[in-house]
């Protein structure tokens, strides 16, 4: 065979796969075209709507004309003496302990009184024989026979042995030591058998009657207080909040420090019956501190519903509660009282606004409020 022959004899063969071949991507076209044309007809899904935002509403409050402000104070004691003998002595007797509360003549210590009993004996007798020497010369005197200088000395002289007589027995009664008014007993620094001398301290009284509450307050807030018996405070101990004490104003100074002026408030406090309260313990304060012209007409939001602009601009979302969309409404920052933010603006008392989201929303949104079921 020769080789055209044979070439041919291989196109012959080789023609029906190729054909087989050609008719299988045709088919594979038409089903391609007919998904496209099917797809292109059908309409495409429509896009599910989103639900509103849920936020949490609050309702705007009003300010009071005055707000309770409470501060940390201390008991003071209205009265600390420094208690002393006032003659010389050895100690033989202490008749109260530290911290004990004594009564106005109470006894306190007493010193040997031997030394002071022995001069009162002598100042006695000396004024006894002098006065009955003037007694028995006033006769003499009288007729002329006892010259007027030497009645007028002998009379001198029975004054100085009355007034050394009363003198010795001031210092006999001094020898105790008696508490010059109701008071506890601070610091004791005398022992028994020491000898003290006169005008050395032994004894530190506190008074009991009234106690003193120091407060110190900033400068803003001092200042809008009406100092005088219109101030109204109370107080009470930090682990008994339920036991209050009235307060009464007393006076006030000023005290200089590196952050500013500081206000120092004094009040007067009755000792209770029911409380042991003791100089140097603390005490919480609250005081009617009346609120500025402003705030008094403002109105009161928690203080996550303010948002902030670039600029410094305050606002609040305010809620719509026919079309349920929210509107930026503009305020003015008075003060902030712990989580209360003080506002004005075209607010009124009970309208809603977003507190919890506020940070979220834009102007116009639809929201869904926190309380409400979808």
């Amino acid at each position: 065979m020769s080789g055209q022959d044979a070439f041919s004899d291989s196109i012959a063969n080789a023609r029906p796969g190729m054909q087989r071949s050609a008719c299988a991507r045709r088919c594979a076209c038409a089903v391609l075209a007919a998904a496209v044309l099917a797809a292109c007809g059908k309409p495409a899904p429509t896009a599910q709507k989103s639900e509103p935002r849920m936020v949490e509403l609050v309702s705007v409050g009003t300010r009071a004309a005055s707000a309770l402000r409470v501060f940390s104070g201390q008991v003071e004691t209205t009265n600390v003496s420094a208690i002393a003998f006032e003659v010389p002595g050895r100690v033989v007797q202490i008749a109260v302990l530290d911290g004990a509360r004594v009564r106005q003549g109470q006894l306190l210590a007493r010193v040997d009184d031997e030394p002071y009993r022995l001069q009162v004996q002598r100042a006695d007798a000396q004024y006894n024989q002098l006065a009955e020497d003037l007694k028995r010369k006033s006769a003499l005197h009288d007729e002329n026979i006892l010259s007027g200088a030497a009645y007028d000395q002998l009379k001198a002289a029975v004054e100085m042995a009355r007034a050394q007589r009363d003198l010795a027995r001031r210092d006999l009664r001094n020898t105790q030591l008696l508490a010059p008014f109701d008071g506890r007993i601070a610091r004791r620094t005398i022992e028994t058998q020491q000898v003290v001398q006169a005008g050395a301290p032994v004894f530190t009284l506190e008074a009991t009657a009234r106690l003193e509450v120091g407060v110190a307050l900033p400068q803003n807030v001092a200042e809008t207080l009406p100092f005088g018996s219109a101030l109204r405070a109370r107080a009470w101990p930090p682990d008994r909040p339920s036991t209050i004490f009235p307060l009464v104003y007393r006076e006030h100074s000023t005290v200089s420090t590196p952050a500013g002026s500081v206000y120092r408030l004094l009040f007067s406090l009755a000792r209770p019956e029911q409380l042991t309260l003791l100089p140097g313990m603390a005490l919480r304060v609250s005081i009617d501190v009346p609120a500025s012209a402003a705030a008094q007409s403002s109105l009161t939001v928690p203080v996550n519903a303010l948002t902030v602009a670039a600029d410094g601009s305050r606002a609040v979302w305010k809620y719509d509660a026919q079309t349920h969309r929210v509107q930026r409404t503009a305020v003015e920052l008075h003060e902030i009282r712990q989580n209360d933010a003080v506002v004005s603006g075209a607010l009124r008392a009970g309208d809603q606004v977003v507190a919890a989201g506020s940070q979220f929303v834009s102007e116009g949104e639809e929201v869904r409020p926190l309380e409400t079921n979808p």
